[in-house]
């Protein structure tokens, strides 16, 4: 589906971003506005998605929601074609990682007039959330689902082997360490297992080890170089030695890795939000939530990634989309996303964590964790137009590294490539 999407995206730039200029507001129209609402979701999620909708639906009965649902797998290259077809949904919502692409394209306008004539208070969103929105001094969108990526830990399986959780400020020598103490060639119980289809995933790692996969400015590629390389090696090197499940190498093992930590086969896996609802439904599991393993200078490891909620650039309803936005990332529609258990809070309202947290559930930590890891140890996506494209390659790279290739050969490899995409969508 990703190489679906890099080509619709590319097909999109040719054509000059089609669809992507609206004519304007269209003039005041008699009886109700209908906006079309682009999400992904499971049954679960669209079903919250929907209670939102007709509570918006009671308080402007002038305004009526058409949901344009999707798995998300096949989302974004959904709005995509919507966006070449000129059908471009009113109000969309962006993983940030295509959110770049779609500001190239000229597909999604910007909220900043609206949130300066409204006077939107900014200070009530997550900081990071409200950074990856703003290209050239614009906001383009508002922060949906800010969370961290958190290193999930199995209480029971630590439990069992004798070994102390580590601090939240471990170094990614604890983590070394912690995963070559268990033995899983005698109880089949492995220290780490990652998902080799989301480079979210090894981020943190290369952080620890002081590397990047791009430049500060994110124009040149690094992922070749110094502490990237030791990351990628390390994790290959656990990979090989058999202290990580041999099917780790796969792309898309999200619900293998669920598998083996809600069996108890393993330690520790890198978790979002939504994952730690899915564990949540597995009934006798005991985890929690934790930052990443860090560097020895610095704590900002943990992955912490936002999506937004856009208006698009051709929608002729933009007072009536902006409407429906201030209302679904304000706090009432915050409200009902939190109570619904949806995600953590995300807006800066300490009161609604008391919506979110059941007494007895874990993970019981999560509060205070997602609070510490957004003031001290948060750390921003190297997010640019071409991102997924960039993912597309280094993915494939660090699964040869696993495989047998040294990092140095498997992420030098792809060096021309990358530099290709950056150049390519620099123009």
């Amino acid at each position: 589906m990703k190489r679906t999407l890099l080509v619709l995206l590319a097909l999109v730039l040719v054509l000059g971003g089609i669809g992507a200029q609206g004519k304007g507001e269209s003039a005041a129209q008699s009886g109700p506005v209908t906006l079309k609402y682009a999400f992904w979701g499971n049954p679960d999620a669209i079903g919250v998605e929907q209670d939102i909708i007709e509570a918006f639906e009671k308080l402007h009965p002038d305004i009526k929601i058409e949901p344009v649902v999707s798995g998300y797998a096949d989302y974004h290259t959904k709005i995509m074609t919507m966006i070449a077809g000129n059908m471009a949904p009113d109000v969309m919502r962006i993983d940030d990682y295509y959110f770049y692409d779609f500001i190239k394209l000229g597909a999604v306008e910007s909220l900043s007039p609206y949130i300066e004539r409204d006077g939107i208070d900014l200070d009530l969103y997550p900081k990071m959330g409200i950074e990856e929105a703003v290209v050239d001094g614009q906001i383009y969108g508002l922060p949906w689902g800010t969370a961290p990526l958190y290193m999930l830990l199995n209480l029971e399986v630590f439990e069992k082997a004798g070994i102390p959780l580590p601090s939240l400020d471990w170094t990614i020598d604890d983590f070394e360490r912690i995963v070559r103490s268990f033995n899983p060639k005698v109880d089949n119980v492995y220290g780490y297992a990652i998902d080799t289809n989301n480079i979210s995933i090894i981020l943190p790692l290369v952080w620890a080890k002081g590397g990047s996969l791009l430049s500060e400015d994110k124009s040149q590629y690094t992922g070749d170089q110094g502490g990237a390389v030791a990351a990628i090696q390390l994790i290959a090197d656990l990979y090989q030695q058999g202290y990580m499940p041999k099917d780790s190498v796969n792309a898309g093992n999200t619900e293998a890795l669920r598998r083996w930590f809600s069996n108890n086969n393993l330690a520790m896996m890198s978790g979002s939000a939504q994952e730690i609802l899915a564990i949540q439904n597995i009934e006798n599991i005991r985890f929690e939530a934790w930052t990443m393993p860090q560097a020895k200078d610095s704590r900002n490891t943990t992955v912490f990634k936002s999506n937004t909620i856009s208006i698009a650039k051709a929608s002729k309803q933009k007072e009536a989309a902006w409407t429906f936005t201030k209302f679904l990332r304000g706090v009432e529609g915050e409200d009902l996303y939190v109570k619904a258990k949806r995600f953590p809070p995300t807006l800066n309202i300490p009161e609604n964590w008391d919506h979110y947290l059941t007494a007895g559930r874990y993970p019981m930590m999560i509060k205070e964790n997602s609070e510490l890891i957004a003031a001290e140890y948060g750390h921003t996506l190297p997010l640019r137009t071409g991102y997924a494209a960039i993912e597309s390659k280094i993915m494939p790279a660090v699964q040869a590294a696993m495989l047998g290739k040294s990092a140095q050969q498997a992420m030098g490899e792809i060096r021309a490539d990358i530099m290709k995409i950056i150049k390519t969508n620099s123009k």
